[in-house]
């Protein structure tokens, strides 16, 4: 025979599926009551907590049979201990509030930063694109999708419009280090943008890769290229752990800088990065102008 144990039986902590976690069982008579708490717990956190909270809730009478300093009927307090406690319960309040408010706003600027975080530090494909885009978007330019205007693989992947000045955009993403067919597709779409918009010319153009992606940011080479296969080409090429620090840092002019291939002379001072977008442990690179003959 099962016999269900008399008296009633109170949740007062309940797990996520609403199942007691520590309760509190009552006698038929209301004589005896029994706390009921999970095992291998640290004892003396739960005598101060059944003193502190459980007793002062749920037993009032008992604190005040036995003196307790613990409680104090409000009634019989002076008027510098209501003002304290006022002051103290005001306090926590406060808190309470800010602590939600300021959870909720982490948690947007989270949900805003999540998409240009991944997507250029482990992004692929239309990913790693729309991350590029945005940033560039925040940076000033004036940016078109040419996958989804002209087609897939029909021309590079952004054209990027800023003070006169127009470039193709590049974006690739390879899980080891990057191969030279990479400049040789930019260098395709170069040669054949006069004859998709003839009346429309680049100025410049720029190869922004996710190299190693597989990889930690803090592990990868600082370098797209380790050789110096990059001197001799008439465009930069941008790591995007580069892309992500620079617009963690809202530091738009060495976004401007790096696409357009110009000396970025403002990008050069030292300063501290912004809280929370030191994770791509690169070197500060120092931009060089590029060669941009022949992209007219």
């Amino acid at each position: 025979m099962v016999r269900e144990p008399e008296g009633e039986l109170t949740p007062i902590l309940v797990d996520s599926l609403g199942e007691p976690v520590v309760a509190r069982r009552t006698s038929p008579n209301a004589q005896q009551i029994w706390y009921i708490v999970p095992d291998g717990v640290n004892w003396n956190q739960i005598v101060d907590w059944l003193v502190q909270r459980a007793l002062p809730e749920h037993v009032p009478a008992a604190l005040r049979r036995v003196r307790s300093h613990h409680h104090l009927d409000p009634a019989l307090e002076t008027p510098a201990e209501t003002q304290a406690r006022s002051a103290l319960e005001e306090l926590e309040r406060r808190y309470l509030e800010d602590k939600t408010r300021l959870k909720a706003d982490l948690k947007q600027a989270r949900q805003q930063a999540e998409p240009v975080r991944n997507g250029l530090l482990y992004g692929t494909g239309s990913e790693l694109e729309d991350a590029v885009a945005v940033v560039l978007r925040a940076a000033g330019f004036a940016v078109t999708d040419l996958d989804e205007e002209l087609g897939d693989t029909l021309s590079a992947d952004l054209l990027a419009v800023l003070n006169g000045a127009t470039c193709l955009v590049e974006v690739k993403a390879v899980a080891g280090p990057a191969g030279e067919k990479l400049i040789a597709q930019l260098q395709r779409h170069l040669d054949k943008w006069p004859h998709l918009r003839p009346g429309q010319p680049v100025t410049c153009a720029a190869l922004i890769v996710n190299h190693q992606h597989r990889l930690d940011p803090v592990e990868r080479p600082a370098e797209v290229y380790q050789r110096r296969v990059v001197d001799a080409l008439p465009f930069p090429v941008i790591a995007s752990v580069d892309l992500f620090r620079w617009w963690c840092m809202q530091d738009w002019p060495a976004v401007q800088a790096a696409v357009l291939g110009q000396a970025h002379v403002a990008g050069e001072r030292e300063e501290p990065p912004a809280e929370g977008c030191e994770t791509p442990a690169v070197g500060r690179r120092r931009w060089r102008p590029w060669n941009r003959g022949g992209l007219t």
